[in-house]
This record gives structure tokens, sequence and C-alpha cells, in this order.
């Protein structure tokens, strides 16, 4: 497994490198300084499960909510709520516009090349959400690669079922690429302990991918990107009461993207289409008796970027967004967004650059803020020979905003209503990161902090009925510490990866930490190789949570272990497959992540990966 951790301003390790492509969210890359990324490969996408929620679990510091495997899940990045962390796709927000927030269950990654988790305030950049964190789906385009095909089977516990397959042809000129993949499980593993099982726990999923590329001239690039998601799932039981519940999701998203290159300058302009919606059944036996919503969203942007010269440059960011949405509890509403974005960067000396940004937004149905950061970084290198290869420091700060959802200003059901008042919520975050650069390896540190104003709780009114006000304030802060190193001796090869954060996320009103938002999360992972075979070694922990706004009881912290064993052949003519046994939770430990939902036991997969 194979992870790159790194600020926006420092290089990757020869070992570690990414092959050179062109990716759809060219933010990534430039107008950055100070901050921190996460980036995984492919590679790593091959070794988990299917769900983005899975990946994410034992390969960043991200923390999640999860009613296990197939059902909801929801992200606390740096502490914030599920609703404060973006999802992009090819540069793209996904957020749902219904709630705000994205099932991590709902996200496949293996049809995408590469994954980037971003840490900290993003809304300048990314929009709304962008709060605790955002994360990155990017698919690439790789020119002059002829024709490759990659399939996978997989089969494990609990009649779990995997299929793919990927299908890519790139010439000088033009770049096609398409991918399908289905998962389905029963998932009714046994509850340690008792005599029950995960009932009513079902769960299977499609997911597909085309994506083109045609280079018009060598300025000009033409792009199309589509991903369809559907999903029929089952809201599985819990220890002390039986469901029937059952929810259908279908979402699509297209987008076509012109990027034009000049000398001093680059634009990319985009158009998409998003859509969205769910059903949700109470009883999955009665097909006719369902409540649904659904959302249509059409996007148009333009990044231009300006070089002025060797040390200073531009980018302007013009969006517009125009949504509309409809549901059982939700009436007919639409939304109109357009908003106007600078980015400045300029290098101060070798060694120092800084950015400065700013943002307006406005829309037809909400008042939104001005928005400002400012960031910087500094980066010495040294010389080959000493053990200290580079050592960096930055910072960031920002202020960020969260939209009222459409469930937040319209929801019209039995028992609550919507407020079409409500104010977006504030964030103002800043962050201290340091580097340092190892020739075995790479060492990071990172301090945040956080402020939160005009946090949206829905509370009962003096009608009794459940409504969203603006009336919470919130502080986080902590740390995140990070380290990877690498030794090779002969045709034995080691890579570890360590990961540790500690957050307090605290309601300023009560003093109360949040629930479901643990102090500690340390993962970690051994990997060895020897000629056709890798072993690796996965270690996640997670701290106690409360699970009462009064902090009154908590949920047990619990560690998990996992192990992965996998042969290549290296013989010319049989290194086409790959073949690997997996082993999760190998020491059968019983937890839970939501009270009263426990997870699986000891369980197995074997997985088959073909390349041709």
């Amino acid at each position: 497994m194979w992870i790159f951790s790194t600020t926006a301003y420092s290089q990757l390790d020869s070992l570690q490198q990414l092959p050179e492509v062109i990716i759809s969210d060219v933010s990534l890359t430039d107008f950055s300084t100070g901050t921190t990324t996460t980036t995984l490969r492919d590679s790593v996408f091959y070794n988990q499960a299917t769900p983005l929620q899975q990946t994410l679990l034992y390969n960043s510091l991200i923390y999640f909510k999860e009613n296990g495997p197939g059902g909801v899940s929801s992200p606390s990045f740096r502490g914030t709520n599920a609703s404060q962390t973006a999802v992009l796709w090819n540069g793209i927000s996904i957020n749902s516009q219904l709630n705000g927030q994205t099932d991590f269950n709902t996200i496949s990654t293996r049809n995408y090349d590469n994954l980037v988790v971003r840490h900290g305030g993003g809304s300048i950049p990314y929009g709304s959400g962008a709060v605790g964190g955002s994360i990155h789906l990017n698919n690439t385009t790789k020119y002059n690669t002829g024709f490759k095909t990659k399939l996978l089977e997989s089969y494990g516990s609990f009649e779990t079922y995997e299929a793919q397959a990927k299908l890519s042809y790139g010439t000088k000129k033009f770049y096609i690429e398409t991918a399908l993949d289905g998962l389905q499980s029963e998932n009714d593993f046994k509850y340690l302990n008792t005599n029950l099982r995960n009932d009513n726990g079902a769960y299977k999923t499609i997911n597909g991918n085309l994506n083109f590329g045609f280079k018009l001239n060598k300025h000009h690039q033409l792009n199309v990107y589509h991903n369809t998601f559907l999903s029929d799932r089952e809201f599985s039981r819990t220890l002390t009461a039986v469901t029937f519940d059952g929810y259908e999701d279908e979402n699509t998203r297209t987008l076509l993207a012109w990027t034009a290159k000049g000398k001093a300058f680059e634009s990319v302009t985009r158009l998409a289409h998003v859509f969205e919606s769910y059903k949700y059944f109470p009883d999955k036996n009665v097909d006719d008796f369902y409540f649904y919503g659904k959302a249509i969203r059409y996007v148009l942007n333009n990044e231009f970027k300006y070089q002025f010269n060797t040390k200073t440059s531009l980018k302007t960011i013009a969006d517009l967004n125009t949504t509309s949405a409809e549901g059982s509890n939700i009436k007919e509403s639409n939304r109109d967004v357009i908003s106007g974005t600078a980015l400045l960067e300029h290098k101060l000396s070798k060694f120092i650059t800084g950015t400065l940004q700013l943002k307006q937004e406005f829309s037809n149905d909400y008042e939104s803020p001005l928005l400002y950061g400012i960031s910087a970084d500094y980066l010495s290198a040294f010389q080959k020979e000493n053990t200290i290869r580079q050592f960096g420091i930055g910072f960031n700060a920002s202020k960020n905003f969260r939209a009222p959802t459409f469930n937040d200003l319209n929801w019209n059901g039995a028992g609550a209503i919507g407020n079409p008042d409500l104010l977006p919520e504030i964030t103002y975050q800043g962050e201290l990161n340091q580097t340092l650069k190892f020739s075995f390896g790479t060492f990071k540190l990172a301090e945040f902090i956080s402020y939160s104003e005009n946090l949206i709780q829905w509370l009962p009114n003096q009608q009794g009925l459940f409504m969203p006000n603006n009336i919470k304030d919130s502080r986080n802060y902590g740390i995140e510490a990070q380290f990877q190193a690498y030794y090779n001796f002969g045709s034995h090869k080691f890579t570890t990866t360590t990961g540790y954060t500690y957050v307090e996320a605290k309601d300023l009103s009560t003093n109360a930490q949040f629930i479901y938002v643990p102090k500690h999360k340390f993962i970690g992972s051994l990997g060895y190789n020897y000629k056709s075979f890798h072993l690796l070694y996965q270690f996640l922990y997670n701290g106690e949570v409360f699970t009462k706004t009064d902090n009154s009881e908590t949920l047990g912290g619990y560690a998990v272990s996992n192990v992965n064993l996998s042969f290549k052949p290296k013989s010319k003519g049989l290194n086409w497959f790959t073949i690997q046994l997996s082993v999760n939770n190998i020491f059968n430990k019983n937890y839970q992540n939501i009270a009263f939902r426990p997870n699986p036991g000891r369980h197995y997969s074997i997985l088959l990966t073909q390349s041709f």
C-alpha cells in the first residue's frame, strides 16, 4: 500500500512519484500553499473494499460514523459534522443538495485513478461544505497507452461478490475509458456473543464510468466524464430492534471540460449535469409505499490562470449553479447561485511563497458571506548526502461557510418543518504544519484550530415541531501527525505508514464534546515485498465517543487489524494476474461504531485481478 502525504509545496520521493497525467481538478496542483494533502493511488483501491468509506477508514485520519457494511456512512473531518466535508468529482462538488452530506458507501473507488484528501478549510476554491476538509475523486487522461484491460473478481464472507471490468484505449490525440463494477452481499454476519444476526442487511450496487479525452491541437483539449451509481440496500436491525427498511439510490453525473493553454495562461471551462434521487421504504416488502427526494443541478464554471512572470500568478473562478429539488417532504424548490473567486500567488523569495484568496457568492434563498484566506509556506532543500533532505513549514487561515440545504429550508413532513430564514454556518480556521523529508521517508505534523458560528440544529419549536435554527457556536482544535518510511534490502522491501490525530470538538454553550467525535484516532500499516509476494498488515484504533449531547454516556474505543497476502508472478507471460487473500478483523474483535450496531467479526475475501 502506497500513501502519499504532502503539503502543496513539497515534492514526492522517487519511490512515490505518480505518473505524469492530465487531471481535471487543476486547483489541487496550484494556489494551495500551506495546505496539507494526502494522495492515494489506484493501487490502494484494489487492496480495499469498493466503497469509499472502507478505503479512507484505514488510509486517512478522517473518522467515520457508519451503520455497518452497506449502511449509511458519514465523515467527521477534524471534528466537524458530515455536512462540513466536501466531496468533489473531477472538480465538481457532489454533496447532496438535499441534506448537504455524502454517504461514503454510495461511492465506488475502483473506477478512479487517484483520490486526494485535502485537509482544512477550502470553501473559497471548492464552495459550501469544504470546512473540515475535502475529498477529491479524479479520473486522468492517459494518451499513448494503447489498449488496456483490467478484470477483477472477488468472493468473501457473508456471500459477498464483486466484479469489475475496465477497458481503455489511448492514442496520441484520443483517449477513451469505460468501467463497470458490481458489488452485492447478504451481509448476514453473526453478532458476536449473541444469538442474533445482521438481519435485513443485504445490499447491492452497480457503478459505471465512461470517460473521453481528445486533443484538438497542442493548445486545446476536450474531456467528457460520466458516472452512474445505483444501489438497493436494506437497513439492518440493531441489538434491540428488528427492521424492515429498504433504500434505493440513483446518482448520475456528466461533465464536459474544455482546456485551453497559452504561453502565459490556462483556462478550464466546465459544464456539468448532476442528478440525485432516493426512495425510502418503511417496509421493503411494500413496493408502492415509500418516501422520495430528488435534485437536478446544472453547473457552469471557468477557471482562468494567468502567469504574470516567474514569481506572480493570478487565478479567477467564475461559477454558476442552478438547482431544482422536490420530494415527499420537500415542496418543489429552486436555487440559483453565482460566485466569483480570485486567488493571487507570489513567490516572495527562493524559499517562501504566499497566496491571497477572496470569494463572494450570491444566492436567491440565503445570504452568503464574503470569504477570504491567506496562506504561505517556507521550503528549504539540503545536500543529498544529508539525512534530512527537505524541511518545510506552512500556514493557512481562512473564512469558510456551509449553506443551508433544501431540507433545512423547505422540509415539510410529519413532526418537522424547515426554516426559510436560516443563515449560512460560518467557520474561521487556521493551521500550522511542518514537514521533514528524510532519505528514508517523510514526517509531517499539523496543528489546527477552528471556530464556527450559526451552526444549524434541529430542535422542537413552540408548537412541538422540530425546526432548524442557527443556535450553536463551536470550537475545534487538535493535531495530525503522519509518518511514512521505506527500506530496501536486496529483493526485500519494507514500507510503513502511521497516522495519529487528536481532536477537541466542543459545543461552546455546554463545553461538551460533540457526539460521535473521538478525541483519538490512530492508523498504521506495515508492508513487506519479496519478489512476487506482498504482505500487508493494517491497524486502526478509534477512541471512545460520547453518544449523548450532555456527555453522560459513552461508547468504548476499539482496535481492529487486517492482513492481506498477494501474489503476482514476475516471470514474463504470467505477470498478467494477481491473487490476494484478505483476513479482516483478524482478532475477532467485538466492537460498535454506533451504539447497538455491532460490526462483523473475523471475515475473509479472495480477490483475483487480471491485467492485459
